[in-house]
């Protein structure tokens, strides 16, 4: 049991020390990018003897030139004709009411080391990009940035590649500024309108065809039931029915008057005959 945890102790440590040394060779890594550009500022033309850096022509485009609020962009600053290209450092301005850069999106096909970082006025994103050792400069035509940005406010987002610092094999540096700008526009997300609620049918609703505590029925053949919520028919059609009711009531009421009248009369002249008679 105590040999197995001694075991264990040993390698622990020499993971440990492997993860410290991975650290420290990243910190030596953005330490030579930085020193390479400092030094490139500081040496000036002490490498005159090595051609400077030189690019044919650079582009700044976007993945869309029109954007709506939520949407992510992506931005690339490209160079064509490079010749010379050991490190750089490259300026990239945004309005940030408009875009807010991505952390961890800037990226380069350039190998070596390279990092992308918000700028101090929050503004901007600064990325720096070295050849380790004696790796060879870059040539040709290269992708010096991709960028990512998401639209967080309606307007001009324009994005600009505002400078950049060049710097050859021999550490010569070269300034040049007014890259290229990506034209984008944001707007505001537009939002559907809706309809208005309505009573569905058969709610007992105001003017929904659902049934009411007055409702009058209408038969099959397109009457008025007046029969139906206890007579009181409101329809022409009941109305009608009512009157001819009573008219016919009237009428028989006259009819058995009548014949009462017609037998007390046949009656009353029997009684005459008979008495003459006699």
């Amino acid at each position: 049991m105590d040999r197995a945890v001694g075991s264990r102790g040993p390698q622990r440590g020499a993971a440990g020390r492997l993860a410290a040394r991975r650290v420290v060779a990243r910190r030596v890594v953005a330490g030579a990018a930085t020193l390479t550009l400092a030094g490139a500022t500081l040496l000036g033309g002490a490498g005159a003897a090595s051609a400077a850096t030189t690019v044919g022509s650079y582009t700044v485009t976007a993945s869309a030139s029109s954007v709506e609020v939520g949407d992510t962009v992506s931005v690339t600053v490209a160079a064509t004709g490079v010749t010379d290209l050991f490190a750089y450092e490259l300026t990239v301005g945004f309005d940030p009411e408009v875009l807010e850069y991505v952390d961890g999106s800037g990226t380069t096909d350039i190998s070596g080391f390279h990092e992308a970082a918000l700028g101090p006025d929050g503004s901007s994103v600064v990325l720096t990009q070295t050849k380790l050792g004696t790796s060879p400069a870059a040539e040709g035509d290269l992708t010096l940035a991709t960028l990512d940005f998401v639209a967080v406010g309606a307007g001009d987002g324009a994005v600009t590649a505002e400078r950049a610092t060049l710097v050859d094999a021999a550490t010569q540096a070269t300034e040049v500024t007014g890259l290229g700008t990506a034209p984008i526009t944001v707007t505001a997300v537009a939002v559907e309108p809706t309809d208005p609620p309505t009573d569905e049918p058969g709610t007992g609703g105001p003017g929904t065809g659902g049934p009411t505590d007055d409702a009058t029925l209408v038969d099959s053949d397109g009457g008025s039931d007046p029969w139906s919520t206890g007579g009181t028919g409101t329809g022409s059609l009941a109305s009608t029915g009512a009157t001819v009711g009573l008219a016919a009531g009237a009428a028989f009421l006259a009819l058995l008057v009548g014949v009462g009248l017609v037998v007390a009369a046949r009656r009353h002249r029997a009684r005459q005959a008979e008495g003459g008679a006699e």
